[in-house]
């Protein structure tokens, strides 16, 4: 079993470059946030983003990423100390439960895009609770729409072992579970955000083979066990086995790929 000093390892090494800096290349893209305000990088990973806006602010003010894994924290930190970037510093803490004061940051990032629906609200109030008077938050998650490539196939390969009726109900909450954007949007003036508005990227995952795919860090470190928990135990091997061959029949020797709706919920206080 990975331990979680090797799952922080796989998240900096696989699942930064192909998952969080897309999400973080749209903030990038997207908005134009102040270099002379603290900035709070809240669920930061291993730190890659909250390094370049300290770098960015050039020493006008600093940068606090936190993490609830406590491996990721020492990544983070150990590259804020190669790379002597002294404006940056890592905390581990919940993201639900920021242990900061009211109104201490100019500007709060949260990366909400790992994270399962029933969280988001929790981590989004907090993210406001911290923030100053008129100061930005950003959200960053996945809404509805996303892997439906793959979750057409999961559902002919419960089709195929014949278990489709039976968790048909489990399977549609999986396929609808996230958010829309107007549901995001709504949310988040629920929570009393003001200006509300909201940026999407569609983003497209590439993998040469199905067994690429289902044994990508990405995909088998977080989003696969979630799929797989609706089966019985003794079926999942089964139901992965038909899966694996309807993307193989399908991609024709092409690549198989999975999409994304990233999605940046943008709001001020």
């Amino acid at each position: 079993m990975t331990d979680a000093k090797e799952l922080a390892f796989r998240y900096d090494l696989f699942i930064t470059p192909d998952w969080r800096d897309r999400f973080d290349t749209l903030v990038n893209q997207s908005l134009k946030l102040p270099v002379d305000v603290r900035i709070l990088d809240v669920n930061c990973g291993t730190g890659a983003h909250s390094l370049e806006l300290a770098e960015r602010m050039r020493g006008k003010s600093e940068v606090i990423g936190v993490d609830p894994s406590a491996e990721r924290i020492a990544l983070a930190r150990a590259k804020a100390l190669v790379k002597k970037v002294d404006n940056v510093s890592f905390e581990q803490c919940p993201a639900s439960d920021l242990p900061f004061d009211n109104h201490e940051f100019g500007v709060v990032i949260g990366d909400a895009s790992m994270l399962h629906t029933a969280e988001i609200e929790e981590v989004l109030a907090e993210m406001i609770r911290v923030v100053q008077p008129e100061g930005r938050v950003v959200l960053k998650l996945t809404t509805r729409g996303s892997f439906d490539e793959f979750f057409s196939i999961f559902w002919e390969a419960l089709l195929q072992v014949g278990m489709a009726d039976e968790v048909w109900t489990e399977l549609e909450r999986l396929i609808n579970e996230r958010l829309t954007v107007s549901d995001a949007e709504r949310m988040a003036e629920q929570l009393g955000l003001l200006k509300v508005e909201s940026y999407i990227s569609r983003e497209e995952f590439t993998y040469e083979t199905a067994d690429d795919f289902l044994e990508a860090p990405l995909i088998t470190d977080r989003f696969l066990p979630e799929w797989l928990e609706i089966l019985p135990e003794e079926s999942r091997d089964e139901v992965r086995q038909h899966t694996i061959n309807i993307i193989e029949r399908e991609r024709h020797e092409e690549p198989f790929s999975v999409s994304v709706k990233a999605t940046l919920i943008v709001g001020v206080k």
